[in-house]
């Protein structure tokens, strides 16, 4: 384990959770559901990069992320129930959000301690549709936003033997007419990021839409190593990878049979322990020419 930085920094540790995913299942089905919650997935992730947040990771239906200060993350929050209310295709489904603040221990991939624990604490005490802050996030909010926060309950959070006070922060409520334009604006910019920065992949009938923040994503053989399983004989347990880099999606092969890539109207690129920066659209074929792929057959679009 790497430590990147000093145990005391202080973070605002925020968890943003999709409430009602499990009914969505049922009353559409694993396919539909999956790309429903995997745009609100997509959209949390891009507003976060938009307040100058850092993504930790996504955990199924829930993201983790950490800000420098509080008012990054609260305006992050708000940004992400007020874009949930304007998205039909997620009727029936609501955020729920907990934030912390405090000392944090941070890794080259994740960020330990106690202000996570209460990050994660309060999340889980929301409801549908609310933002639910510890106290130490309310002692460091301007005036603006103190007026917008609401005492709640008083709790023990984990490993806390004397109470504390939580607060709602009322997103909801006319108090936020005054960051409307803020918000607008922050909507128009995920709009853009996506619009500039999406990758699509596309296997069959399966779509995936994919962000920088959510490289690498591994395609091959093995289901446990990879994001996108090709259940073919000519694909290496671990066959590919595509990363970000420099504002360029990178196909890296590190296969035993290479990989093919044929973007529109071009001639085929062979890869065997080489990478390929993808642009526009086209083809890739997991250890064989992109022309006898079939099934296995990937179609990316920038």
């Amino acid at each position: 384990m790497t430590i990147t930085n000093a145990p005391t920094q202080q973070h605002a540790i925020m968890f943003a959770d999709v409430s009602g995913s499990s009914a969505l299942y049922k009353q559409v089905g694993n396919e539909k559901a999956k790309a429903i919650i995997d745009e609100a997935i997509n959209f949390m992730v891009a507003l976060t990069i938009v307040h100058e947040g850092t993504v930790v990771k996504t955990i199924g239906d829930e993201i983790m992320a950490r800000f420098d200060d509080c008012t990054q993350a609260c305006e992050t929050a708000c940004a992400i129930q007020h874009r949930c209310l304007k998205e039909p295709q997620l009727t029936g489904l609501s955020i729920r959000i907990g934030i912390a603040f405090g000392p944090t221990l941070l890794t080259e991939n994740d960020v330990f301690g106690d202000t996570v624990n209460d990050a994660a604490c309060v999340a889980h005490i929301a409801r549908a549709g609310q933002i639910v802050l510890t106290q130490s996030v309310v002692d460091q909010l301007s005036a603006g936003l103190l007026d917008k926060c609401q005492m709640y309950d008083r709790i023990h959070t984990k490993g806390d033997s004397s109470k504390t006070v939580i607060y709602r922060l009322l997103w909801e409520t006319s108090l936020h007419r005054e960051r409307a334009a803020t918000i607008v604006m922050a909507t128009h910019e995920v709009t853009r990021f996506i619009e500039k920065f999406q990758l699509k992949l596309t296997l069959g009938k399966r779509e995936i839409c994919l962000l920088p923040d959510q490289m690498p994503y591994k395609i091959g053989r093995d289901p446990e190593q990879t994001h996108l399983q090709i259940d073919n004989h000519v694909a290496s347990r671990d066959h590919c990878h595509i990363e970000f880099r420099r504002g360029k999606y990178v196909l890296v092969d590190h296969s035993t049979n290479g990989t093919y890539v044929c973007g529109t109207d071009q001639a085929p690129i062979y890869l065997r322990r080489e990478e390929l920066p993808l642009q526009g659209t086209g083809a890739i074929g997991i250890g064989q020419p992109t022309d006898i792929a079939g099934e296995w057959l990937i179609q990316y679009q920038l």
